[in-house]
């Protein structure tokens, strides 16, 4: 038997088999690998979710992870799509970021002092919201953490922590080649170096270009994406170990538009202004009176990153390691879309420093810590302006622009010092505790919400349409203090088997709201969690599951309202318990089987605002069920290769763009297959193969705004998840 993965899916209801997502999941070996010769147990994959080095089954946690060989082989190329593989998660494209919301905590994304409250690090390095969106190639896994890491994570870990590990330089000459081609004229190309250098010195160089026509009928959301990632590891001597690695990409194409949906008279109409045609973004035919600025169109785009990173290691003796991760990233993006029928201007500018020390001893026996220093700084500055159609909101006259966002000038700051333990009583009994101490500062100040002059372009000046005057300017200047903390107990139950139970804290930090004086308080959270992970019938089945409780104090709670132009920023009280359960079973030599459960009951707590009483509301992009099942079937053949067919498919209950409910943002519960069927040679030296994705070619909500009643063709403005997409893929691999 083949190693397989460790992923969850769903083939469709009829296929009524058990799997594994996250924490079983992860202990399954990689699908992706195509390794030959029998293998009768699952095999566990190495996660560094605690930062350190552990099998999957020792993390006390619902820990999901996903491999690099099982994302090549499911078609995985960015953030959003690894959320068909883990349960009670939604990873939601808006723009150039990606919305994270991990059981139920999450944020929309468009003003640039709110971050997610959910961490998406590359490699150890914190990554802002805006970078999110950046190309997945060359990555060894992606490992998903529900719930606070507050401990060892800090801020914008509030509901979780996502992090992507790419491949490390190797000891071999490797030479590898991706290709792919598929509908809307896809075509992408990985090539990838490896090049040992030196005992001592290693280099991996990986190329990557993404193409495809637009996914809507006007040809937006399209790519035209080419990134390269170039890393080296050095060794001088036996106990210094030095890695450097940088990430460097643009994205051009044009940007996503978002399109109409719903009835103004049902609030979960899942109706489209085009029948029949989800994707169809065009205001034309009977729809072309609402096109008040002319047809809508297509938009250009301009991303361009730059990540640097590295990891140093000091081996100071046999028990103590001195670890550092410094990084700076530089980023600027800038582009046009359709926000139904209002044109939108969009950018942002940002640069970003992190630095991690932290000092860990395990020296074998019964007490293993690490503690450590962070430090960040993080500037941007951003814009958003809105152009309206003559006579809207009843002005008179032309189309004018609105400024919804921006900032001319925005500062967060801080500095963090952390430790966490682990202590055996007995040698099947252990006790976690950690701590964290945090302070953050935010400075920005930019323009408020108002007209400003012109209809062609928005004035730099920013002078009031009617008024003649400026827009007057808002500043904020406010300060953080916090300390989490964490104690877990873990007891070996059996030889296979472990308990957990772990209370512990999160926290975020406040922000600003364009209005003089408008301060978001920081979120607070208290999570209980507790469950077990076992290993069944000599390692074929494995059975994980985890129930949770969280109560959340002051959750930054937005959504973005695309009828006013305007971001509705508030906080409120919520309460989140559920369950995960996640099953790998090996059947037979060949043959895997994958299932996860998540349950999720996400509501608000005492929510009443200005604009209405919302206490007792599903929590913005939070379904109550998710269901993930695969299965995974290998054919040996008699030259030596085999061929894999492989199924994953995930069913998702009904949930709410955002947390007024309104009319239009209803997405009705949904099943999304994925499939493949791929032949490998003997040694794994070349593979062919075909996939498709979202058979069913169900549209699914990503993120979502109300739209306006009286001037939008329907009630809400949101953007799509892609639509049924296939095609044929060749990787190619030579080692001399």
């Amino acid at each position: 038997m083949k190693a397989y993965a460790t992923i969850p899916s769903m083939a469709g209801a009829l296929l009524l088999t058990v799997s594994l997502t996250p924490a079983a999941a992860q202990a399954a070996s990689d699908s992706g690998s195509g390794q030959q010769g029998s293998q009768t147990v699952l095999e566990l994959i190495v996660v560094t979710a605690q930062k350190k080095d552990q099998s999957i089954q020792e993390v006390p946690a619902a820990v999901t992870a996903v491999t690099g060989d099982t994302m090549r082989e499911v078609g995985i190329t960015r953030l959003a799509d690894v959320q068909n593989l883990v349960p009670s998660i939604r990873l939601q494209t808006e723009s150039a970021s990606t919305e994270v919301y991990i059981r139920g905590v999450g944020s929309t994304l468009d003003l640039p002092m709110i971050e997610s409250p959910n961490a998406y690090n590359i490699n150890g390095i914190f990554i802002p919201r805006e970078l999110t969106s950046a190309s997945m190639f060359d990555v060894e896994r992606v490992e998903v953490l529900p719930g606070p890491q507050g401990t060892l994570y800090g801020r914008g870990a509030l509901g979780g922590s996502i992090n992507m590990i790419t491949t490390r330089p190797g000891d071999t000459l490797e030479s590898k080649l991706l290709l792919e081609g598929g509908n809307y004229d896809m075509v992408r190309a990985t090539v990838t170096q490896n090049l040992p250098v030196s005992e001592q010195f290693k280099m991996r160089v990986s190329l990557n270009a993404h193409y495809h026509e637009g996914y809507l009928e006007s040809g937006a959301n399209s790519a035209e994406d080419y990134a390269g990632l170039v890393s080296f590891d050095w060794t001088p001597r036996e106990d210094l170990s030095v890695y450097v690695w940088t990430h460097i990409e643009h994205k051009g194409g044009y940007a996503d538009n978002l399109v109409s949906k719903g009835s103004a008279t049902d609030p979960k109409s899942q109706a489209f202004p085009h029948p029949g045609d989800p994707w169809n973004d065009r205001l034309d035919g009977p729809l072309a009176v609402f096109a008040t600025q002319g047809p809508v169109d297509k938009q250009d785009r301009e991303w361009d990153a730059r990540i640097v990173g590295g990891e140093i290691n000091w081996d100071i003796n046999d028990s103590l390691t001195l670890t550092y991760i410094p990084s700076y990233m530089h980023f600027e993006w800038d582009q046009g879309y359709w926000i139904t029928h209002k044109l939108g201007d969009f950018g942002e500018d940002l640069n970003q420093t992190t630095h991690e020390l932290r000092l860990s001893h395990d020296d074998g026996g019964r007490l293993k810590w690490l503690a450590g220093f962070y430090g960040y700084r993080f500037q941007s500055q951003g814009k958003f302006f809105i152009k309206f159609g003559p006579g809207e909101f009843g002005f008179p006259g032309p189309a004018f622009w609105l400024n919804a966002n921006d900032i001319q000038d925005h500062v967060l700051k801080g500095i963090a010092f952390f430790g966490q333990a682990t202590y055996s009583l007995r040698d099947d009994l252990r006790i976690v505790a950690g701590g964290r101490v945090s302070i953050d500062k935010r400075e920005a100040h930019g323009f408020m919400q108002g007209l400003v002059a012109g209809a062609d372009h928005p004035s730099s000046q920013h002078i009031g349409l009617f008024s003649g005057v400026p827009n007057p300017i808002w500043e904020g200047d406010e300060q953080w203090d916090n300390v989490d903390w964490k104690f877990g107990v873990e007891y070996d139950a059996a030889e296979s088997t472990m308990l957990y139970a772990t209370v512990q804290t999160g926290y975020q930090p406040g922000t600003f709201d364009s209005i003089p004086g408008v301060v978001a308080n920081k979120s607070k959270l208290l999570a209980f969690s507790g469950g077990f992970k076992s290993s069944l019938l000599d390692g074929r089945l494995i059975v994980n599951d985890e129930v949770f409780y969280y109560d959340y104090s002051d959750l930054l709670t937005s959504a973005w309202n695309a009828a006013a132009g305007a971001n509705v920023l508030t906080n409120t009280d919520s309460t989140i318990y559920g369950n995960q359960l996640d099953l790998s079973y090996l059947p037979w030599e060949n043959t895997q089987l994958r299932f996860s459960l998540g349950y999720l009951h996400g509501r608000y707590d005492d929510f009443v605002t200005g604009t209405g009483d919302f206490t007792d509301n599903q929590m913005q992009n939070a379904p109550d069920w998710t269901v993930n099942l695969g299965l995974t079937q290998d054919w040996d053949l008699p030259s030596g290769g085999f061929v894999r067919a492989r199924v994953d498919s995930r069913f998702e209950s009904s949930y709410w763009g955002d947390f007024s409910h309104s009319s239009g943002l209803y997405q009705d519960a949904y099943t999304k297959t994925d499939a493949s069927l791929t032949y490998h040679a003997p040694n794994e030296s070349w593979s062919f193969g075909l996939w498709a994705r979202n058979l069913e070619d169900t549209d699914v909500q990503s993120a979502a705004a109300p739209g306006s009643p009286f001037f939008d063709p329907a009630p809400g403005a949101l953007f799509l998840e892609p639509p049924r997409t296939f095609g044929v893929r060749l990787a190619i691999r030579y080692s001399p």
